[in-house]
């Protein structure tokens, strides 16, 4: 019998040596990543994993697990390839924890600065934290031959397959092959494996963009001016809090990329245009058409009251107003009742495999065959906002796509049945102008740049004027 109870006293609650319980002792970035990667393969997003990972360390850690969980999933094709080259046989399904956590040490090991026996030693550590045990040996074993080959210049990566090299899963990296030529894909992927700049859209109802470059230069913060002509984009040489942005919460300036500002200078805004931002959360191109001309009557809509929220949220901050609308933009009775709008831009849903380095678990998480649906949600969209625009109205089609099914070829085949819908090309040097097969200009789509702008595809459409 346990001798504190012979002695009738309470049993201890599982302190460990620290005098923290079992279910208070805080795990290691290592290990927790790793199990973060095992939901992400199970179908959950990052965005959901990540703050449960983060209250299980300390607060100083926590952004070293998110950087560990986007490095991973950035290179994760790569990862993997040089893990399976590593291994003997591949490991049981049973051990996904383990095959994770040798992903996290061997991007540990290419992509940080710490001493590569710190790295081994971390990820032996995090293998008895996720108890196994068994795997100690191997982990260390598979870790310290990479660690050698790193050293070397000898990983197997230098003969790596193309889609490897591109950190492309197999699907998408055919399509955008087809789409755009093999070069384009494999550069494409590239970028996409890049940490993403963050860009500032200053107000110029506010401040003029010079004068705020300069104010952040006081406060040692770095900026240049950004790759496209959209006039208020500063490109942060580093990321900051956005507590250190000068006049941030008195709506000074906002945090949008650069291609997402291109929007407002594609909708011909006038002083008394009935305008709707048809899938407007969480609000940043609601936000820059009304500070561009203010003189709007501005409708953001969304089907999502939280992320309606937003948008309000948005645009208290930036001290503007606009009718918030929850509907669906596929139904046309659940705002048929809206008088009709003279400008209409639809950022509709789509594949987001133009900003997959924000949001690197979209390679896990999409599929193939999910593009038809999405294809077909963007062409309901379509069909029924057109019929909120009226005649001589313009239309703005977006998506942070690089994929010619959900871009050009949706807008190709929209204006091919509808005898009222005409394309204005957009005449800019920004992009690439996309055509159908006969040579017209569609649309222009944005590939992603290392250190610049997201991936995107913008199209403009008129309405013909009765008559």
């Amino acid at each position: 019998m346990n001798r504190r109870v012979a002695e009738g006293k309470p049993p201890r609650r599982g302190r460990s040596r620290g005098g923290q319980s079992r279910e208070q002792r805080q795990r290691a970035p290592e290990a927790l990543v790793a199990l973060g990667l095992r939901q992400v393969e199970q179908g959950r997003s990052l965005d959901q994993v990540l703050p449960e990972l983060t209250r299980q360390v300390r607060p100083a850690q926590r952004s070293v697990v998110q950087a560990i969980s986007f490095e991973v999933l950035r290179h994760y094709e790569a990862l993997v390839y040089w893990r399976d080259a590593l291994l003997d046989r591949p490991l049981p399904a049973k051990s996904m924890a383990v095959a994770m956590l040798l992903l996290v040490g061997l991007e540990r090991l290419s992509g940080s600065n710490r001493e590569p026996s710190r790295v081994v030693n971390a990820c032996v550590h995090a293998a008895r934290e996720l108890d196994q045990n068994w795997a100690t040996g191997l982990v260390n074993a598979i870790l310290r031959r990479a660690a050698r080959q790193v050293g070397n210049e000898t990983t197997p990566l230098k003969e790596a397959p193309s889609q490897i090299c591109a950190r492309l899963p197999d699907w998408l990296y055919r399509r955008l092959s087809e789409d755009w030529g093999e070069a384009q894909a494999i550069e494409i992927g590239k970028n996409l494996a890049t940490h993403p700049p963050m860009t500032l859209r200053v107000n110029p109802r506010q401040t003029d963009v010079k004068a705020y470059q300069a104010l952040l230069s006081k406060q040692g913060i770095e900026s240049s001016m950004g790759l496209l002509p959209a006039p208020y984009a500063l490109v942060l040489k580093q990321p900051v809090d956005v507590e250190r942005l000068p006049g941030f919460f008195e709506g000074w300036v906002s945090v949008q990329d650069e291609a997402a500002q291109c929007a407002p200078l594609l909708m011909d805004l006038q002083p008394g245009l009935r305008v709707l931002d048809a899938c407007a959360a969480p609000g940043g191109k609601t936000l820059a058409m009304l500070e561009c001309e203010p003189d709007i009557e501005m409708i953001a809509m969304d089907h999502d009251p939280a992320r309606l929220a937003r948008v309000q949220d948005n645009l208290e901050r930036g001290g503007f107003n606009a009718e918030l609308l929850c509907a669906d933009a596929t139904r046309a009775e659940s705002f048929s009742d809206q008088q009709r709008f003279d400008r209409i831009l639809a950022d509709v849903p789509c594949s987001a495999t133009g900003v997959i380095r924000r949001h690197p678990d979209i390679k896990r998480l999409r599929r193939d065959d999910d593009i038809p649906a999405l294809v077909q949600t963007q062409q309901k969209m379509l069909d029924t906002l057109w019929a909120q625009l009226r005649p001589g109205g313009r239309f703005v089609y977006a998506t942070c796509s690089v994929l010619r099914a959900e871009n050009v070829a949706q807008i190709v085949r929209f204006v091919q049945r509808r005898d009222d819908a005409h394309i204005r090309p957009i005449k800019a040097d920004w992009g690439k102008a996309v055509t159908d097969k006969t040579g017209q200009i569609i649309g222009r789509q944005l590939f992603p740049q290392q250190d610049g702008h997201d991936g995107f595809f913008y199209a403009v459409l008129e309405k013909a004027s009765r008559g």
